[in-house]
C-alpha cells in the first residue's frame, strides 16, 4: 500500500531511503510510548539485561556514525542500529561498530535491519568480515529474529528484517491510533524501497560511465576465461553458442571434450541482484544438456568444503557463484576463475559422456 509519505520519498528522495527510514523510526520511538515499549521488549528478548534506552540518530561514535544509538539514562550507548535497504556495506559495518561497543557498559547489541530478501547475503558478508578480523561468533536463537550471535569480543550481533521489527512495534501499539498510523507510513516506505520496485533514476546514475565500463570489463573477463578454459581442455564449445537476454550475458559450453555436462557461464544480473555474491555465475539446467540433478549431487559437497556459494534457481536449475579475486588485475581474475572451473571439471569427470549429436542448449 502506497502512502503520501512513501510516494514523496520515492519520487524525490529515493537515494535517501535509509536516512529517511532512520529518522522515521526514531520519530516513532520518541513520540509513541507503546512503540518504544515494543522496541524494548524486542531488545530484552535478545539480552534480558538491556536497560531502558533512549534513541537518537546520526551521532558520531569514534570514526563511525551509526544510523541510530540507544543510550541509557546516563547517556551511555548500549545499542547501535544500522538500517539497510540495498546500499552496500560501509567499512565500519559490522566490525568497527562492534569494537566500539566493547568500550560501553555490558548488555550491548549491534542491530542491523534490512530487507528479508537480502538477509542471507548480509549474514554471509558479516561472517566473512568477522573472520577476517579474528572475531568468532556463537549462534543464539530467538523466535522471529533471523540471526542472533554473541561475538567473542562481547557485544551481540543481530540481523532482522524491517517486517519483523515493525510488526513487533505495531503489536505493542495496537491501542495507539497515532502510532499505528505512523508505523503504517514507515511500512509503506519499506515496501516501496524494495529492490523489485522501479526507482526513479537520478541524472548522476544515468550518466555514470562507470556502470557500462564495469559491464564491459566483466564481459571481457568472461571471454578471456572461456578462451583460456577451452585452450586448457576444461571447456568445449562444440555445438554451443553465445547467449544473452535481459537477465544475463554469456554463453553455453560443455565441460570437457566428452561433453559430460552442459552449462551457461557469464554475467547473470538476476542472480547478482538476488544474492549479491558475484556478478559471474555458472548455470546448469535440469535438461539433458545441463544435467542439474547429477551435477548438484557431485558439486554440492565440494562447494561446502571450499566455501563456494551454490543454490537452486528457477525451475530446477543449479547455479554456482564464481568469485572474483578482489584487487587483482585482469590476468589474476581470469586465472582464479579458470582454476575454479578446473576443479569442477575434475569432479564432473565421473559423469558419463553426454549425447554427441546436436541438442538444444539448456
Amino acid at each position: 500500500m502506497q502512502t503520501v509519505f512513501s510516494h514523496v520519498v520515492q519520487k524525490r528522495l529515493s537515494q535517501e531511503n535509509e536516512n529517511v527510514a532512520t529518522e522515521a523510526l526514531s520519530f516513532v520511538l520518541q513520540s509513541h510510548e507503546l512503540a518504544h515499549n515494543g522496541m524494548m521488549k524486542l531488545l530484552r528478548g535478545i539480552d534480558p539485561q538491556m536497560p531502558r534506552l533512549w534513541f537518537r540518530t546520526q551521532q558520531a561514535e569514534g570514526k563511525g556514525r551509526p544510523d541510530m544509538l540507544g543510550c541509557d539514562d546516563a547517556g551511555e550507548p548500549h545499542l547501535f542500529i544500522e538500517n539497510k535497504f540495498w546500499a552496500g556495506l560501509t567499512e565500519n559495518q559490522p566490525v568497527s561498530y562492534l569494537r566500539r561497543l566493547v568500550e560501553c557498559p555490558m548488555a550491548t547489541i549491534l542491530l542491523v535491519i534490512g530487507p528479508e530478501a537480502r538477509q542471507e547475503m548480509l549474514w554471509r558478508e558479516f561472517r566473512r568480515r568477522l573472520a577476517d578480523d579474528d572475531i568468532s561468533i556463537s549462534a543464539d536463537s530467538m523466535s522471529g529474529i533471523f540471526r542472533v550471535a554473541t561475538t567473542s569480543i562481547g557485544p551481540k550481533l543481530v540481523l532482522t528484517s524491517w517486517r519483523v521489527l515493525l510488526d513487533a512495534l505495531e503489536t505493542e501499539a495496537t491501542d495507539d491510533k497515532a502510532a499505528r498510523s505512523d508505523l503504517l507510513q514507515l511500512q509503506a516506505l519499506c515496501a516501496a524501497a524494495d529492490i523489485e520496485a522501479f526507482l526513479p533514476m537520478s541524472a548522476q546514475e544515468a550518466t555514470d560511465q562507470r556502470t557500462p565500463a564495469l559491464i564491459l570489463q566483466l564481459s571481457s573477463v568472461v571471454q578471456a576465461v572461456v578462451d583460456r578454459a577451452v585452450s586448457q581442455g576444461i571447456l568445449n564449445l562444440r555445438g554451443t553458442a553465445p547467449q544473452a537476454s535481459a537477465e544475463r550475458i554469456g554463453r553455453y559450453a560443455y565441460f570437457g571434450a566428452e561433453r559430460r555436462a552442459g552449462l551457461w557461464f557469464g554475467i547473470h544480473f538476476v542472480l547478482w541482484k538476488t544474492h549479491g555474491v558475484t556478478p559471474l555465475w555458472m548455470v546448469f539446467s535440469p535438461s539433458e544438456f545441463g544435467r542439474a540433478p547429477e551435477v548438484q549431487a557431485i558439486l554440492e559437497p565440494w562447494a561446502a568444503q571450499r566455501g563456494v556459494f551454490v543454490t537452486r534457481y528457477g525451475d530446477g536449475h543449479f547455479v554456482v557463484a564464481l568469485d572474483i579475486e578482489y584487487g587483482e588485475d585482469k590476468a589474476g581474475v581470469v586465472a582464479g576463475i579458470v582454476a575454479r572451473l578446473g576443479e569442477m571439471a575434475v569432479r564432473l569427470a565421473v559423469l558419463k559422456p553426454g549425447p554427441q549429436g546436436e541438442i538444444n542448449n539448456g
